[in-house]
């Protein structure tokens, strides 16, 4: 074994993107790593890879070249233990047949082994908590894998196109199976049809849903897995228990049974699309500590009336309200500051939005197609006033305790009352004696701020 390169650098390296949605407002951290060794390693058989050995003498290697066959990892490089495979280290080699890791090995990044379609059989050493984004996709001839306890997390199309994997034991301690991790293999065809739990994840309802399906999602669920239960029009109810941390992009969208969903308080995280085309959803009820959405979690949710947003929530996503032809009002909660592109297109019943001066960025289209009623409430010298204006959107201004103002109007009236006594010689007066007579004022309480002429919304260009 031979080092045939070595090179002293240092580079900034981003953290690897959440693998869980999040909101525009929401950024991954850039973590400075000082790497201080590069260079090319050399395998027993003569094949070579790169590797890096950072600050904390952490090695990492990827990047391999040679002829494959059966691949044996290096467990120290310059006597620094190899703790990472990195991303596309043996990306599309399909010559190799197996791969032998060291014990030391804590991390096998995304794609690592895709498109390997000669491996046949993987054993993940004790240590490695994730299985990384598409790290065996496409890997055909693959039929066995052996995981360890210690694995917590299967990312998205891990396994997807394994065809021949029949064999893959699923730790109790998985938390998080993300879509389409087993899709075409077949240990998912041999799974039976109904609910597919996978360790704390609701994987995936496999066959049709027969019509007038009530759900109970298992008690210990963590996730909700994207596409879980997507266009299965039969169910009209589903009930998740404490517990359920997140829901993963489309789980439900098009089920059109559905008509109102409650999620618990220990509720965090939504995807995109999670409700989108749920046409017969008629009422959401989201815990106060859920800050963000992904983009389109109600689009085109047509029965849509009646929606409580959480006081933490920081933005309407982009198309989050798209196509809600029910929906009439709604009222933002403080603190928001976003209304993303779209948010409220198509939204032809609504007439009220009430929007807090938190608000500061309008995005494009919001409001697009919308009711000739429509009315923003709002406070006097916000964005929403400037936005409302600039859009010809009708705009009344909240009072200082935030309420819509009231208009009360009392009806003018008229009394005369008269009475007259007819004049006698022991009156004292040449004059009648006049009784009370007069009119009531007129209240005028809370009178509304001066109304604007609703003109016909202009699209702006996108």
């Amino acid at each position: 074994m031979k080092k045939a390169l070595s090179l002293i650098v240092s580079m900034a390296i981003a953290c690897p993107a959440a693998a869980f949605t999040v909101s525009a407002q929401q950024t991954s951290a850039i973590t400075a790593i000082k790497i201080v060794e590069h260079g090319t390693y050399e395998l027993e058989d003569g094949s070579t890879m790169q590797y890096t050995i950072d600050e904390f003498d952490n090695v990492s290697v990827g990047g391999y070249k040679g002829s494959g066959g059966d691949v044996v990892l290096p467990t120290e490089i310059n006597g620094k233990a190899v703790k990472k495979i990195s991303g596309f280290a043996f990306y599309g080699c399909e010559d190799m047949t197996s791969v032998t890791f060291p014990e030391t090995v804590e991390s096998i990044a995304y794609s690592a082994f895709t498109g390997c379609s000669g491996l046949t059989s993987v054993k993940i050493p004790d240590g490695v908590k994730e299985i990384s984004h598409s790290v065996f996709k496409d890997c055909t001839s693959l039929q066995s894998v052996e995981l360890p306890d210690s694995i917590n997390y299967i990312d998205y199309e891990a396994f997807e196109n394994c065809t021949n994997l029949s064999s893959v034991n699923i730790p109790d301690g998985v938390e998080y199976v993300m879509a389409d991790a087993f899709k075409n293999t077949k240990w998912y065809d041999d799974q039976p049809d109904g609910m597919i739990v996978i360790g704390k994840t609701v994987y995936k309802y496999k066959g049709t849903m027969p019509d007038n399906t009530s759900i109970t999602i298992p008690d210990g669920t963590m996730l909700i897995s994207g596409n879980a239960f997507a266009d299965c029009s039969g169910m009209t109810e589903v009930s998740i228990p404490e517990g359920v941390e997140r829901i993963e992009n489309d789980a439900f969208s098009g089920c059109s049974g559905l008509t109102s969903i409650t999620l618990p308080d220990s509720f965090a995280d939504i995807g995109h699309n999670v409700f989108e085309g749920c046409t017969g959803l008629t009422s959401v009820t989201i815990p106060e500590k859920v800050r963000s959405f992904g983009y389109g979690i109600f689009k085109n949710c047509t029965g849509l009336t009646d929606v409580n947003l959480p006081s933490q929530l920081i933005s309407i996503t982009q198309n989050t309200f798209e196509g809600c032809t029910s929906l009439r009002s709604i009222t933002l909660p403080d603190g928001m500051t976003d209304i993303i592109d779209e948010g409220f297109k198509d939204c032809t019943e609504l007439t009220e939005v009430t929007i807090p001066a938190s608000v500061k960025f309008f995005g494009e289209n919001v409001f697009a197609n919308h009711n000739d009623n429509l009315t923003i409430y709002g406070y006097k010298n916000s964005e929403a006033e400037k936005y409302a204006k600039d859009n010809n959107i009708r705009f009344v201004a909240l009072n200082d305790e935030g309420s819509k103002p009231v208009t009360t109007t009392a009806k003018a009236t008229t009394t005369a009352k008269t009475t007259t006594t007819k004049a006698t010689t022991t009156s004292k007066s040449n004059s009648p004696k006049t009784g009370d007579s007069g009119a009531a004022g007129i209240a005028a309480i809370g009178m509304a701020a001066a109304l604007l002429s609703a003109a016909a919304y202009k699209k702006r260009k996108d």
